[in-house]
């Protein structure tokens, strides 16, 4: 099922997918990347000023609350699987959830982290963004993925986003208007949106938490 093709048609009670897109599963794969990245440079880093406890994704894919509240269903039943895909599976073994995370990684990680600081601005320093193998991350992926909370974030729930620096948080939000302005977003690291709009500062406001920040 294309997203891009549903959410621009759909209506508040159209019948939904059963399962989530390809696209999405996988940007939940570079999410978990993203928090083993970070949690490998934690020792390194806890002890600055500039250490960033938490990890966020954001979910854009309809301004339809039925939408987004399924979507959060779908999305926390995936992140359990693969939880437990990488409490059971042998890493070596084919069709092992580790060896679906090295191909993520490879098409998507590899050659940006193993030449992080050529892809940094001139004049840009960050100590802490150190090159990584996927051999080196690959520990972490069990404990990356624990914890992960899915939200939905619109006026039909109470979910909201909240952080607070003595409980370090992994939020995946899905929603729309909610998710354009207004709020914090923390550790913010993959964004995925689908949802269609007429208007130009909706796209605005979804770009406006991207940039280089220390360690990440």
């Amino acid at each position: 099922t294309d997203y891009r093709k549903e959410t621009r048609a759909s209506k508040r009670d159209d019948a939904f997918p059963q399962r989530l897109p390809k696209s999405l599963e996988e940007s939940i794969l570079c999410f978990v990347l993203a928090i083993a990245v970070r949690d490998s440079r934690k020792s390194s880093q806890i002890a600055s000023s500039l250490y960033e406890p938490h990890n966020t994704m954001l979910v854009h894919i309809s301004r339809f609350t039925t939408w987004q509240n399924k979507t959060r269903d779908l999305v926390d039943l995936f992140v359990n699987d693969v939880k437990l895909r990488l409490q059971n599976d042998n890493p070596k073994e084919v069709g092992s959830i580790y060896l679906e995370l090295e191909d993520v990684w490879n098409r998507h990680f590899q050659n940006l982290v193993s030449n992080v600081r050529t892809y940094l601005p001139e004049g840009y320093v960050d100590e802490f963004m150190a090159p990584i193998a996927f051999e080196v991350i690959r520990k972490y992926l069990p404990t990356s993925v624990d914890g992960i909370d899915v939200y939905a974030i619109n006026s039909t729930t109470d979910q909201k986003l909240e952080y607070s620096d003595q409980q370090p948080r992994k939020i995946v939000a899905v929603g729309g208007n909610r998710l354009s302005r207004g709020f914090t977003v923390r550790g913010l690291t993959i964004n995925y949106f689908t949802r269609s709009t007429n208007y130009s500062d909706t796209l605005l406001q979804m770009g406006r938490w991207f940039g280089y920040r220390p360690g990440y």
